[in-house]
């Protein structure tokens, strides 16, 4: 009964048994990004600029991926104006970090083949979810979002509404296919999932999804 991995392409092959699943992105950095990002550093004297090429390179290729969505915050108090809207995001990056792979821009290659081999292992989960059937469950997360990734592929920038199931595993399905396909832009193929045969009570499984969320915190469908 231990856990097995599966690529997006491979769920058929998931047991439809009850249990625990978890979804993980592996960032795959490509050759010819760390090329060019090295090309154009090491053609730069200055510094700051090299710094903020080696910063350009890890927020588009690695952590745009893992924002936060904006929250909706309301200030308020006792006779006084009252304050409300939606703020985002601002990951900071060591400044050290940058410096030092500014200085060796070749170890972007050793950080593509780190990311690769820890993930999932050494990851945190983009999505934990509970099921009577695993595989049933992973196959209609893989139905959504290949829905919402041709209908990304032809909107052209078009804003497509989330869609709304009949259910609530439905509407967390949804959810999580939006966040995946029109938020984060996340590539399936890059998508790995983690199942857990356990035998679960119908009973207790919203609950069990909901301790595993606010423990493990997963960037999409938290409960």
């Amino acid at each position: 009964m231990g856990t097995r991995n599966f690529r997006f392409s491979e769920v058929t092959s998931a047991p439809n048994a009850p249990g625990v699943y978890s979804w993980y992105y592996r960032i795959e950095l490509t050759d010819k990004d760390i090329a060019k990002c090295i090309e154009d550093v090491e053609l730069e004297t200055s510094f700051e600029v090299r710094d903020d090429l080696v910063r350009s390179f890890l927020e588009t290729h690695l952590f745009q991926y893992y924002k936060e969505t904006p929250y909706f915050i309301a200030l308020s108090g006792q006779l006084k104006p009252k304050y409300e809207g939606f703020i985002d995001h601002r990951s900071e990056v060591s400044s050290s970090l940058i410096r030092r792979l500014s200085a060796t821009p070749h170890n972007l290659y050793e950080l593509k083949r780190t990311l690769k081999l820890a993930i999932p292992l050494f990851a945190s989960p983009i999505y934990i979810g509970v099921a009577m059937r695993l595989r049933e469950r992973l196959l209609q997360h893989v139905r959504l979002i290949d829905q919402l990734q041709h209908l990304r592929a032809s909107a052209a920038g078009d804003i497509y509404p989330l869609p709304k199931g009949e259910t609530e595993d439905e509407n967390r399905d949804h959810k999580f296919a939006y966040e995946v396909s029109m938020v984060r832009g996340f590539r399936p193929s890059s998508l790995i999932v983690n199942t857990l045969e356990l035998p679960i009570d119908d009973s207790i499984r919203y609950d069990l999804e909901n301790v595993l969320n606010r423990i493990n915190y997963p960037l999409c469908g938290r409960n």
